[in-house]
């Protein structure tokens, strides 16, 4: 029992001190973990010098020894604290800006670390009395940057979100290949090799990253399966994720020997960038709202206990020792200024990485600071019995060299960026500011004035009070006129699509938690939103319309599933990519009235009246052409795009009224029992309409011929011939069916669809019931001066050469059929065509295949 009243004794404290620390840290206007850290340090070391006990002065010999050896070892604080730590931290990470700066990233977090372990490594190695592979162990340990102190520093300081994203991809990433190196060259060790070869390093590092990344991404895989049958509980949902963070990291380490750490990492990206998107809607806050509180006492929990036994291990450095603390600090940011002020403006003059301005690396160089991870890996050093008694001198140096970076680094980044400029608003910024002053202040005059009349205020205190308003509203309307003048209409138009942007993720978003908009449809969304944010910031207004075009005339895996369809019949997938994209562009629809509103309520005040007249040009157009694509499959599938319009005003009228209950027992004329009950009948009405309508392709030769109105005057018999012979084709927006300049042998028949034929004069639209490539089944030599591009996704009935001559060999009449059919629609430019049956000689190209 004693060891338990200990346990939670010590919990309670750690508990009490770390809350104690975030209003104190920003009292002295120092970061969170250099606060902690000093705490710890000072603590261990009255505990150190003071020859206290640090499992307790009234615990038995067991006790004591189970407390020493098994509560503060340095596994059993990896595997405790570590999984939730970078799980948090991943799942706020923007996997799209990270993409966009991923190759500054990755030559952060793994050329860096390999460099720094070589620089360490050998300066150690030169003038200590240590083996080389012991001396590139104690590089590897430092080499990392910790997640905590970085990523927690920089946005205490208000950094620029660009550095913010990059330092958290280093210091999420850089762990996997400092801590690779670390294992492989302890394993070195323990085989008492001579020497590390590089083949040996690159090869574990490698199969250390990929299967960690692999086992992380599959972890999170399964649970987004598990997340549907979980009853749309947040309870069971954030259960889940807790095992996803402590399972990534069991699997890669103990089941494939990789980095756990890099398996934690990914499943964590996974499940913040799609895996949520499973989970029952308003449940995502929940989670992230609780692995915040997670992340927030893993991060200061290991830096607290870890600094507890600084002290413990700075006891082994000699004062001529303690020299090498200044070596290791010099070698290892000689190393990170040599990868960003040397290897960085390589890779973005090769296009490969976004540049950097100079403030910036100097920032970014200045931010290499370690922390908690670096203090474990410092603990194993100490720990490690293949070091012999070189293990407590590198243990200590790493704690030292952790301890500077934390009180000098850390201390001081705050002081260096605002040196550099960096926490100054751009004049857009300082332009945007007032605007959203003003608009406030106009918002603020209505709310009190409300309020006067409502409780009946005194005339004279309410016109003081709109006096003082009005005053200031003119003086902040001044300054941002000012401010506009001095930015360019280009760069208001770019401000406002920026905010646009953002504001089109955060409405799918929202979507989403209130059941709107469905998983699969998030994602795709999500993805265009982002997609049209990095064009909008890359190439303005243009690069904004391209990227609209681009999400519009594509839909996700159609290729695939038109190719899939073409050569093995498999209709499922086809039929999926088609129920997204008409789900899209309803959904779109509804956004972008959103966004019309927002802009004109919102944006217009920010970035001045032209530029908001130009976005709502940019808004109207893009709905219309949202609304050409939805008429465009509407074509093909009326009945299908009214059952899908009618779900999705069904699952919005039971939002609604889930929504209205849940108002009405906050504002308690309610009570649970009947909100309960309510709540049940309205899940069974949901579970009626969650799932859409299917949608029938109605690809077979027997439903499509009877759309084909030359074919209507043919006997039954007739059409059952023509139908074995018909081979039906499913074409994608924007593909060619025929190209200019083919000899073609195939005639083809628009079943349902859209397509235009393409040619020197004006282009001529095919819809249900045309047809083309008529001449191709008597005149097969010659080239077509047209092609036929598909407008949208179009069924089509094709017919060979071959099978049109047999069937007019049993039934002649069907040759007159569509003899009669390409003569009255090529007219007078090609009176007669020769039988079919006649051999085919090439000719010269006529005016009349200008039609076909």
């Amino acid at each position: 029992m004693h060891i338990v009243v200990f346990a939670l004794s010590t919990l309670v404290l750690a508990l009490v001190l770390v809350a104690l620390m975030v209003p104190f840290a920003r009292r002295i206007g120092l970061p969170l973990p250099v606060t902690i850290a000093a705490v710890g340090l000072a603590a261990g070391a009255a505990a150190a010098f003071g020859n206290v006990s640090l499992a307790g002065m009234n615990l038995s010999a067991l006790d004591r020894w189970f407390v020493e050896q098994v509560a503060f070892d340095s596994s059993s604080l990896l595997f405790l604290f570590l999984p939730p730590l970078l799980f948090e931290m991943a799942l706020s990470v923007n996997v799209r800006r990270l993409i966009d700066d991923l190759g500054g990233v990755m030559l952060m977090a793994v050329v860096a670390v390999v460099v720094a372990t070589a620089f360490v490594g050998l300066a150690v190695w030169a003038v200590a009395p240590v083996g080389l592979v012991a001396c590139l162990v104690l590089g590897a340990a430092v080499a990392t940057t910790d997640p905590g102190a970085v990523i927690t520093t920089f946005r205490e300081i208000g950094a620029p979100r660009r550095l913010l994203v990059i330092l958290e991809g280093e210091s999420l990433l850089n762990d996997a290949a400092a801590i690779a190196i670390f294992t492989f060259l302890l394993s070195l060790l323990a085989a008492q090799a001579e020497a590390p070869t590089a083949a040996g390093v690159i090869l574990g590092f490698l199969y250390s990253f990929g299967a960690g990344a692999a086992a992380g991404l599959a972890v999170a895989w399964v649970a987004a399966r598990v997340f549907p049958v979980l009853g749309r509980s947040a309870l069971a949902e954030m259960s889940m994720t807790m095992a996803v963070a402590y399972g990534a990291y069991l699997v890669a380490d103990l089941w494939l020997g990789a980095s756990g750490v890099v398996s934690v990492v990914f499943a964590g990206l996974a499940t913040g960038s799609w895996g949520f998107v499973h989970m029952g809607p308003g449940n995502w806050n929940t989670v992230r709202a609780v692995w915040a509180q997670t992340g927030f006492w893993a991060n200061s929990m290991i830096l607290l206990l870890v600094s507890l036994l600084t002290p413990w291990m700075l006891s082994n450095l000699t004062l001529a020792q303690a020299g090498l603390v200044v070596l290791v600090y010099v070698a290892a940011f000689a190393a990170r200024g040599v990868v960003i002020f040397g290897f960085l403006p390589v890779l973005e003059r090769l296009g490969h990485a976004a540049p950097l301005s100079q403030p910036q690396r100097i920032l970014v160089f200045w931010g290499g600071v370690r922390g908690s991870v670096t203090l474990i890996l410092a603990l194993a050093l100490v720990q490690m019995p293949g070091l012999g008694t070189a293990g407590p001198v590198l243990g200590a140096l790493a704690a030292a060299f952790t301890l500077a970076t934390l009180f000098f680094n850390a201390t001081t980044l705050a002081i260096l960026t605002s040196r550099l400029g960096l926490d100054q608003l751009s004049p857009a910024d300082l332009a945007l500011r007032e605007r959203i002053i003003a608009g406030s202040l106009d918002r603020v005059r209505s709310v009190i004035t409300d309020i006067a009349r409502a409780r009946t205020l005194e005339p004279e205190a309410l016109a003081a009070v709109e006096t003082a308003l009005g005053q200031r509203r003119r003086e902040v309307e001044a300054r941002s006129e000012a401010g506009s003048d001095r930015i360019p209409f280009g760069e208001r138009l770019k401000l406002g699509l920026a905010i646009l942007c953002g504001q089109e993720a955060r409405l799918v978003r929202r979507g989403f938690e209130e059941g709107a908009i469905g998983p699969r449809t998030t994602i795709r969304m999500r993805l265009n939103a982002e997609r049209n944010a990095d064009a909008a910031r890359t190439g303005g207004r243009q690069g904004y319309v391209e990227a609209i075009e681009q999400a519009l005339n594509s839909a996700a895996g159609a290729r695939t599933a038109v190719i899939l369809h073409r050569w093995l019949r498999w209709d499922r997938r086809l039929r999926e990519v088609i129920e997204l994209k008409l789900s899209v562009l309803l959904e779109s629809d509804r956004v972008i009235r959103a966004l019309q509103r927002f802009c004109e309520d919102t944006v217009a005040p920010m970035i001045g009246e032209d530029a908001a007249k130009n976005l709502a040009e940019l808004l109207e157009w893009r709905l219309k052409r949202v609304h050409e694509e939805i008429d465009a499959i509407e074509l093909q599938y009326p009945a299908y795009v009214a059952a899908l319009e009618q779900a999705l005003i069904a699952r919005a009228a039971i939002r609604r009224e889930r929504q209205q209950y849940e108002r009405l027992h906050r504002d308690g004329v309610i009570g649970t029992e009947l909100r309960d009950d309510l709540i049940r009948r309205l899940d069974r009405r949901e579970r009626a309409v969650a799932r859409p309508p299917r949608l029938d392709l109605a690809l077979s030769p027997e439903a499509l011929i009877e759309k084909v109105s030359i074919f209507a005057d043919l006997e039954p018999a007739q059409r059952r011939a023509i139908c074995r012979r018909l081979k039906p084709r499913f074409t994608m927006p924007g593909e060619v069916v025929v190209a200019e300049g083919d000899r073609g042998t195939d005639m083809y028949f628009v079943a349902s669809g859209a397509l235009e034929v393409r040619g020197p004069g004006a282009s001529i639209p095919l819809a249900n019931g045309d047809f083309f490539g008529e001449l191709a089944l008597f005149m097969p030599f010659r080239r077509r001066r047209t092609s036929v591009v598909s407008m949208g996704f179009c069924r089509l009935l094709r017919l060979t050469r071959r099978d049109f001559l047999r069937l007019i060999r049993k039934d002649p009449a069907i040759e007159t059929v569509i003899r009669r059919a390409a003569e009255s629609q090529l007219g007078r430019e090609f009176p007669v065509i020769p039988p079919a049956s006649e051999k085919a000689t090439p000719d010269k190209a006529t005016p009349a295949e200008a039609g076909e």
